[in-house]
Parts: C-alpha cells; structure tokens; sequence
C-alpha cells in the first residue's frame, strides 16, 4: 500500500528542470497502439510511481505519478502533470500539482478527474486533483482545481485528515484518494485507518460544493480487525448497470492462492453503497489470484457485457471477465507492459478497443521511468494464458533465476 518508508517525492525545481525522454527515430503515428513510451525519467536517484491520468472530454491526455527519492517528508514535493494530445505518443511537461496550504508537500497518491457538467461554481471542464500531503504530523487529502487545462492548480478544500503515515494497526492515517463524480456530487474514495474498530477500512465523503464534506461512509469494512482492504479503484459497467469497485485484502500474514494481497471487487448499483455488496476475490480457474494495489476499467467491445480489465502490482498479465463480473468467468492475458506498483489502466473515449497501461516503478525497486503502452484489446482478449502451463512455469523458476 505505501512505497518504501525511505523514500520520497522529488522536489518542484527538480521537476521542471528535468528533461522528458526523447522520442524513437520513428514515433508511431497518432492515436495507435504502441509499446512502452517513456513520459518522463526522473533525474538519478529518483523514480516514478503510482501513476494517475485522466482523458479530458477534447482528448487530451493527462498523467501524474508520484516522484519517490530519499527523504520520506520534504515539504516541496510535487505530482508534475504531463500533456499528450496524439493518443500518448509524445508528451509535454504542463505543470506541478503543489501543496499550497499545509507547508508538507503533495507527497503520494495522486488523482484527477475532469468536470463533465458544471459543479459547485466549476465549469464543465474543470479538472480537479488530489493527493496526499503528508508530513511527520498528519496525512491530508486536498482537493486542488485547475480552470486552464492543468496549467494551474488553486487549493479548493481539504477532504479529510488522519495521522502520521504509518501502516501499523492502530495508527490512524488516510491514504490512497480515488475521485467519482454521481449525481451532482462529488465523491471522494479512500483508505482509513482511523476507526478502532478496524486495522483499516475504504470509505468515502461526498460534497455538492466542494468545500464542505459529508460524513464518513463505509465501502468496505471487515469485522476481522486485522483485515485491511485498500487502494479503491472503481469504474461503470454500463450493460448490467452495476458499478464496481476493486481493492486489495491483505489479512495479517495469510495467504490465498499463494499471494497476501488477493484483489478482491464488489458489484453495486450505486457507488455509495459499496458496503451493502459481498466481497468477491478474482481467482482464475480456480487456481491463480492477482496481488495487490489493482486497477479495474471497462470497455464496451466486443459487444454485450463488453470487458472488464484488471491489473494487480506482481504481475504483467492483465485480468479480464466479458460476462458482467461472474466470479467464474475471469481470464489471464500476457500484457507486454511491465508490472508496477500501482499500475493503471484507460480505455480511451472514442478508441475502445485501445487499451492503455500505464506504468512505473515496482514497489521496493525501478524502474525510474514513468511509461506507458497501448494495447489492442481484441488481441489482448486473443491471447488467453494457459493456466496450468503458467504455473509450471512459475514453478520451474527459483530464485536468483531472473
């Protein structure tokens, strides 16, 4: 859930004196599919993580990530924001998402949303960020807005507040904010650690004037106090109108199907009512389970239910179910981007059979650069992984073999 305690976000200035990759002699043409283009390498001794994104309606692309490096507390951290607008074939450097308020820095986490309809004195447009801005005091998440297409960034409010960070049960930070706009609200998603009765849990507030929040709301909370569900991710499936929400499920130290954060989803037809759903973990045949920080999207090809998408932290393989979430119906694809801490997913607005992945580092280790490739689903979907084979394979590896 958290990077590595001896890291920590690159400052501002190195941000913006830092050079983007440069292209390959040829560049794919404009909105193709391609394999793992670098947005941006960090300067030495840094890498990026935890990637973000949001499509703007014009289809503009906008990536994020957090820059980890040596110090863990550094009040001038930043999430720079990259621009693409040729479907992320190059990418411009357009700006730094700073904290302007706590004197902490936007320290991890991020995410953005673009306004689709106006809201709490917003134009449509607007794009909004957060993050969490972190210090040895607190954790905090902000909400930021630009109204310039990520140009600028003006402090809108804070959403909610939590301890020092720390993963250890019975300390009380927040992590992880994932942003949805329903219903003329806006609806912030994250990690809590702060109710006793659990090691951690995923809750919500919402708020229809982006300043004041509603209060805490359960998605998923475990009666087992050990159990600590995180890192929410949701996305529509409009065919079966039902909402879904991934999350990884570490409980102490066991273990299922050989991993200790199987990924888990829920299905609902309101995204406020997350809690009032079963949990169900993503097993393949029976035999195979993704592990940690998932992301989950949904595309409407080939028709029908269409697909959702999942990726896990461990592996490069990607997770798909075309029959609206049957628990029994989930298939494993090779995916030629790596894996990464956090990895994540898009499916673009008027290109659904591309499929973007987006990548970074892995969560102890690189790679530095934040990266991206876009897949063709249809062949994604082709190109189903035998599953016994696989784990033989996984088996015939031992350590110090890769």
């Amino acid at each position: 859930m958290l990077p590595n305690l001896l890291s920590c976000v690159l400052s501002v200035g190195a941000l913006t004196a830092s050079a983007l990759a440069q292209g390959a002699e040829t560049d794919p043409a404009p909105f193709t599919t391609f394999g793992q283009r670098i947005i941006y390498d960090p300067p030495e001794g840094h890498r990026a993580s935890y990637p973000r994104h949001v499509e703007l309606e014009d289809g503009t692309l906008l990536v994020t990530s957090t820059v980890l490096g040596s110090n863990f507390f550094t009040s001038s951290a930043a999430f720079p924001v990259f621009e693409s607008k040729d479907g992320g074939v190059s990418w411009e450097w357009v700006s730094n998402i700073t904290d302007q308020v706590n004197g902490w820095g936007m320290s991890a986490q991020p995410a953005l949303l673009e306004l689709t309809a106006p809201l709490a004195g917003f134009e449509a447009g607007t794009i909004l960020a957060s993050g969490n801005s972190w210090s040895a005091n607190g954790t905090r998440i902000d909400l930021y807005a630009s109204t310039d297409k990520a140009r600028s960034w003006s402090f809108v409010s804070n959403v909610a507040a939590g301890g020092r960070p720390n993963t250890t049960n019975g300390a009380d930070p927040i992590w992880e904010p994932f942003l949805l706009v329903h219903n003329d609200e806006l609806i912030v998603y994250y990690s809590d650690q702060r109710d006793p009765l659990h090691g951690q849990k995923l809750a919500h507030q919402r708020s229809t004037d982006l300043k004041t929040w509603g209060p805490v709301v359960n998605d998923v909370a475990y009666d087992e106090y050990l159990a600590r569900p995180g890192m929410t991710v949701i996305a529509y499936i409009p065919p079966i109108k039902q909402w879904i929400l991934v999350y990884e499920f570490p409980v102490g130290n066991s273990s299922s199907h050989g991993v200790n954060y199987p990924v888990y989803y829920r299905l609902a037809p309101d995204p406020r009512k997350f809690d009032e759903a079963p949990g169900i973990p993503i097993v393949i045949e029976g035999k195979v389970a993704p592990n940690a920080s998932p992301y989950v999207v949904w595309s409407p090809y080939p028709g029908g239910n269409g697909t959702i998408i999942v990726s896990d932290a461990d592996r490069d393989e990607l997770y798909s179910n075309q029959f609206g979430g049957d628990p029994d119906k989930w298939e494993m694809h090779p995916c030629s981007q790596p894996s990464a801490y956090s990895r994540a997913l898009h499916v673009f607005n008027k290109y659904p059979e591309h499929l973007m992945v987006l990548g970074a580092a892995i969560f102890d280790g690189g790679p530095d650069e934040l990266s991206l490739s876009v897949l063709s689903l249809p062949e994604v979907l082709r190109n189903k992984v035998d599953i016994d084979e696989w784990i033989a394979r996984q088996n015939q590896t031992q350590p110090g073999d890769e």
